[in-house]
């Protein structure tokens, strides 16, 4: 790759937790990926991390129980514009 992302998203995969958690968290730190985000479907979670100096920090993080729980998550670098989280791990409620 050329030209590095400003932001990750990462959805786990049972069986590769650790290439998921671990391999890729610490690649994307080591080249300064700015916003790295870690979903998982089966616990229903979203850790965001943010780089500060040479390190990530989480800067946010849920464990969504009901899709009314999260309806306008406002997660860095997206501030500006609330997910909803119930729609991402139950998808569509209304």
């Amino acid at each position: 790759m050329e030209t590095l992302p400003d932001w990750v998203c990462e959805i786990t995969s049972p069986g590769h937790e650790r290439k998921d958690l671990f391999t890729n968290f610490m690649a994307l730190q080591r080249y300064q990926v700015p916003f790295y985000w870690v979903i998982s479907p089966e616990d229903r979670t979203l850790i965001a991390y943010q780089l500060v100096g040479e390190h990530y920090h989480v800067v946010f993080s849920v464990e969504c129980a009901t899709a009314e729980q999260v309806k306008a998550a406002r997660i860095p670098p997206f501030e500006e514009t609330g997910i909803d989280l119930g729609y991402v791990f139950f998808g569509n409620h209304e």
